[in-house]
Order: C-alpha cells, then structure tokens, then sequence
C-alpha cells in the first residue's frame, strides 16, 4: 500500500493544489491528512489564505484527517486533554493575558492568527476530526498525529530536543502495537526520524525504516521557511518518499 501524507497546510491552496498535481501524477491507495488545514498569520506567511478551499479539497480526497492544534483553535475546541495543558473549560472566554498567566505562556496563544470564516459543513469537519488515528494496513500497524505524546495536537510550545523526551510517544506505539509513527507540526526540512537512540534528519531522501520503532515528522505543504513538500510511505517495502514542492 502506498499511503500519501500531507500536512500543515495552513490555507495555502496554491500550494495545496500543487500536492495533489504531483501526487496524481505519483498515484497512492490512501491519503493521510496530519492536521493544521488552518492557522494563518501575516508576520509567518505572506499568501493569500483560503481556509475553505483548503478543507473542501482535503475533504473530497483525504480518507482521513487528524485535528491540529490550529484547526482547533479556528473552531475554538479544545483537545480531549486540555485539562492536563491546564487549559480550563471556559479557556476560549479568557482573553490572551488571562491564558498566559494561567498556563505560563507554555500554550500557543494565536495572538496574531486570522480566524477564519468557515462555511457550516467546514467548521463540522473540523470539528469532528479525531486527534490521532491507529491503522492497520495489514503489512503493518501505524500510527498517525499532528504531533506527539503528551501533546498530540501540538497546542503547547513544548518540541523534543533529544531521544529521551520520545519516551511517551513510543510507549504509545508499544501499546497500540505500531511500530512507526507520523507526525507533522515541526514544519522539517523534508523528513526527520526520530527513535529510542536515533534522531537524524534525511531531508529530502528517500529512506527505508527498519523494525525498530520509528517517529517520523513530515515537511508541510506551506510555502514557508523550508521547502515544502508531502510523503509517500510504501508499507511493503517501508520506504519513505519525500516530495519537494518548491
């Protein structure tokens, strides 16, 4: 099975446009969408942000989606473990004072984002998506998130440095029996493959995993400050194809 991956798209249609040009030409079985459909602020992009067009394409081609922690901001949700994040139910009733001296300005605070106007059946999608999903494909098990273990939708300012801080994503992994994960989020330039002893960074190469477990984080389709571009992961020969877009 050869599963596509995309990720932060952050309303780029332009360039989301252009994944699905290439990814036509490449041919897959299943597209995986990691999350961040939304999420657009001037002072990190400067294309014209289409919100809707965005979702309707990942909608009509995508199998499934995943809740990134921007998209959950654009419908003002809060992910299934805010209380953990110190996030209060009446989080999105506080004003951005209010959260950071709740939460340390650990938290993503969108001061800057443009809330998008979402069409009714766009703002249900997002509102829907789950926040991680396990699937079997039969040649192997994997596991799919915007980002990692304790923060799966990535709504805190928290990124691993070093192996030690994976060690509760790969318990995850171990529990749900997967031995290779994607992630998206940290906006890599091409791939970056984390495990127990291991983080490199194969950029833009093609790379075969082995049987140890394996966290891999993806490039985004943004056009922002490294290439852009999308995977493709062939289960029966576990290699990873990384596509540049720009």
């Amino acid at each position: 099975m050869r599963i596509a991956i995309i990720t932060d798209i952050h309303e780029d249609f332009e360039m989301l446009e252009k994944a699905f040009g290439k990814l036509q030409s490449l041919g897959y079985d299943l597209l995986v969408c990691l999350g961040d459909i939304t999420g657009f602020a001037h002072r990190y992009y400067d294309h014209p942000p289409d919100a809707n067009a965005c979702i309707d394409l990942v909608r009509e081609y995508a199998h499934f989606s995943l809740a990134g922690n921007h998209d959950l901001f654009s419908v003002q949700r809060l992910p299934s473990y805010h209380l953990e994040r110190h996030m209060p139910d009446n989080w999105y009733d506080l004003s951005i004072e209010e959260q950071a001296s709740l939460t340390g300005e650990k938290l993503w605070l969108y001061e800057a984002e443009v809330v998008p106007l979402l069409s009714p059946e766009n703002r249900n999608y997002l509102e829907s998506l789950p926040e991680f999903k396990a699937l079997d494909t039969g040649a192997r098990k994997i596991f799919f998130s915007h980002f990692m273990q304790p923060d799966l939708s990535g709504v805190s300012r928290w990124f691993p440095f070093h192996t030690g801080e994976l060690r509760q994503h790969l318990r995850l992994m171990k529990e749900l029996n997967c031995q290779v994960a994607f992630a998206g989020h940290s906006h890599p330039l091409g791939i970056s493959m984390a495990g127990k002893f291991l983080w490199a960074d194969p950029g833009f190469s093609q790379v075969k995993i082995n049987h140890s477990p394996k966290i891999v984080f993806c490039p985004a389709i943004v056009n922002g400050r490294n290439t852009s571009g999308f995977i493709i992961f062939d289960t029966h020969s576990s290699i990873i194809t990384p596509v540049p877009l720009n």
